[in-house]
């Protein structure tokens, strides 16, 4: 029969398991029951540990109110243990919920307390997450030059002590930072470098992250042919770890730089790809049918663009989005209309100014709302990518971008921090 101790460990385990793999409310529910047999056990270290635990997940789950209560209550547990380091990871859980809920100032003065709380014979890489989780309070209220020396300073911890995973995300961090700022050529450098990390580690996922911001910087300067070896590897290597969300994604981003280049062919092929892989979102099979049958239209296959619309009309209706359903339903009128007439050849010239004068526009306003979707169902690596491709549409045609920045630049931090706090206790 399995003792306390045992069972405890063994719940603690799995919930620790399905944080690692992003089931954060099978994480809470095992890490209640270990909290429940911590406490049975009465060790207060244990119980300070439980109970941190658990509210670093009930932050996830947006829980703030019972997440608050627990951190509070592991660090009046570990003053009384006089636990330095206990004390320093339960304020900086104070500060992601004051962080999560807006109250910028309270998360600033947590993460700093913390940071000197902290034992420095402690764990190095620990600290650098420390200050990186500073650095993005820094950026949420765009203090650059704090948070750029804050991020430094992380960076340099993660070198000195051999961190190199760490060091390759902080230059990630960096260089999303310098973009925001519009500081390109800093920027590039930055995603070089965590890119280069990554493939010595064969941290083959990362790099490929890495690698499609650097595609879109070669895409923004007009270096179609290398923007599409890059986005090319970075399928290859979602399809290598078998991410099937992120191959749909990328597929999808591969077909827009082929569009761009005037492959039309390779462009559908890649779409049909993007199709064939993407999971879930009715408006996600909505916003593909309706891109592919765009690229028909084009290559002027009217019957097959035909079964693309009612496909993209039903996953519309299914989604309920009335202004896209009228938009199809009047482009569908004119293949019907001009169907087996001489005409049909002219029908871009009918349809000409929605798709050829500004060809991205209508689905750049598609992924940006399957963006903000998908984040407001916590799907946010999906969401970030959707947000670059409707940065790709909005760049090509210069048009605004300043909503689709913060959009990315708000999936990114949200990211980062839940990478941290996956990690915290693997």
């Amino acid at each position: 029969m399995e003792t306390t101790l045992e069972v405890w460990r063994k719940y603690l385990e799995n919930g620790i398991k399905c944080l690692g793999d992003g089931n954060t409310e099978e994480a809470e529910k095992s890490l209640q029951i270990s909290l429940i047999e911590a406490e049975t056990l009465e060790i207060p270290v244990i119980i300070a540990f439980s109970q941190r635990l658990l509210a670093a997940v009930q932050v996830k789950n947006n829980k703030l109110n019972d997440a608050e209560a627990g951190f509070r209550r592991a660090l009046a547990c570990c003053k009384q243990l006089h636990n330095n380091k206990g004390i320093a990871e339960a304020r900086a859980g104070l500060a992601s919920v004051y962080f999560s809920q807006g109250k910028n100032a309270k998360a600033i003065y947590l993460y700093k307390q913390a940071i000197r709380d902290y034992p420095r014979e402690a764990s190095s890489p620990r600290l650098a997450a420390l200050y990186s989780d500073l650095g993005q309070v820094y950026i949420k209220i765009k203090e650059w030059q704090a948070a750029e020396e804050t991020f430094l300073h992380a960076e340099n911890l993660c070198r000195k002590h051999g961190y190199l995973s760490g060091e390759a995300e902080l230059s990630l961090c960096l260089g999303e930072m310098y973009y925001s700022q519009g500081q390109r050529i800093a920027a590039q450098e930055r995603f070089y470098h965590a890119a280069k990390i990554y493939a010595r580690l064969g941290e083959q996922v990362s790099l490929a992250n890495a690698l499609q911001y650097i595609a879109f910087l070669y895409f923004e300067k007009d270096r179609l042919p290398e923007a599409l070896l890059l986005q090319q590897r970075v399928v290859a290597l979602y399809l290598k770890n078998g991410r099937d969300l992120e191959v749909s994604e990328s597929y999808f981003m591969l077909s827009n730089l082929l569009q761009c280049s005037k492959l039309l062919d390779e462009a559908i092929s890649s779409l049909e790809l993007s199709i064939q892989y993407h999971q879930g979102s009715e408006f996600g099979f909505a916003v593909r049918y309706y891109s592919l049958a765009i690229l028909l239209i084009m290559k002027q296959d009217y019957s097959e663009a035909k079964k693309q619309y009612l496909e993209a009309l039903k996953y519309f209706q299914f989604f309920g989005d009335s202004s896209k359903i009228g938009e199809i339903s009047e482009e569908l009128t004119y293949l019907i209309r001009y169907e087996d007439t001489l005409f049909q050849e002219n029908l871009y010239k009918l349809l000409g100014k929605r798709f050829y004068d500004e060809p991205e526009l209508p689905k750049g306003e598609a992924m940006l709302k399957l963006a903000n979707l998908l984040m407001k169902k916590g799907k946010n690596m999906e969401a970030l990518r959707c947000g670059w491709i409707a940065l790709v549409y909005a760049r090509s045609l210069q048009d605004e971008t300043k909503e689709i920045e913060l959009l990315i630049q708000d999936l990114s931090q949200t990211i980062r921090y839940q990478k941290k706090t996956s990690r915290l206790y693997r």
